[in-house]
């Protein structure tokens, strides 16, 4: 049986730029607006490595953008111990790292900024609302966005497609008519899931999320050129 994945639907992004002008628009945050998520994978390995082991290449590829969750079962089961005191330990420590500024990644604050110009944005992220609210306060975010999804405003989270048709409820459109973007594999499966278009920014080596589009940055100058041709819908 083949593991190759499905091919994706035509997409208005097939085209680059783009003729199609998005109803509204749902950012991922963690390593697509900023370099929280790379953080975070180096405070799980640098745990791991204390306790003498580190995580199979394919595991820690599949764990990026999963829920904390997700990651903590895996890493306590990793080092044998008890999930409450993993997650005790990660979290602390991945909030310290939370309290230096926050390093906004290429273009993503423009393009925050650009996008909430023409239509309706939403911010949706597996990190926990006190987490996300902290960030978005971080990032200068919090008044620009229009909506956020944490993960307890969902039944399931990335990569099922529940934070996505969460936002785009939130926005008052159709899935389809939304644009995404995603760093992360996990996140893209919940994107292109909920049925929205999606482009892909990946800044964690070793992540292919499968997307219509790929960027290399959100500072891609074509981009911005494109956002600047929507229709404005507020």
């Amino acid at each position: 049986m083949s593991t190759e994945p499905a091919p994706l639907p035509p997409s208005p992004l097939d085209t680059w730029p783009p003729s199609w002008s998005p109803a509204a628009v749902v950012f991922d945050c963690d390593g697509l607006l900023v370099d929280t998520e790379g953080q975070w994978v180096q405070v799980q390995d640098a745990y791991l490595a204390r306790h003498g082991t580190a995580l199979d290449p394919t595991v820690r590829r599949a764990l990026t953008g999963r829920a904390a969750e997700v990651v903590v079962l895996t890493i306590a089961e990793a080092v044998g111990r008890a999930p409450e005191e993993v997650v005790r330990d990660l979290l602390a420590e991945h909030r310290r790292h939370l309290e230096d500024e926050l390093t906004p990644l290429p273009g993503a604050l423009d393009t925050v900024r650009a996008a909430a110009d023409r239509v309706p944005v939403a911010i949706a992220s597996n990190s926990p609302r006190e987490m996300l609210d902290r960030k978005l306060a971080g990032l200068g975010l919090t008044d620009l966005v229009d909506a956020s999804i944490a993960i307890e405003d969902v039944a399931a989270p990335k990569p099922a497609p529940d934070m996505y048709l969460a936002a785009a409820r939130a926005l008052g459109a159709d899935p389809a008519d939304c644009l995404g973007l995603e760093d992360s594999e996990t996140g893209a499966q919940a994107a292109v899931a909920a049925g929205l278009q999606l482009i892909a920014v990946p800044s964690i080596p070793g992540q292919e999320p499968l997307a219509p589009r790929r960027l290399d940055s959100l500072a891609d100058p074509a981009l911005a050129a494109w956002i600047s041709t929507w229709e404005v819908r507020r």
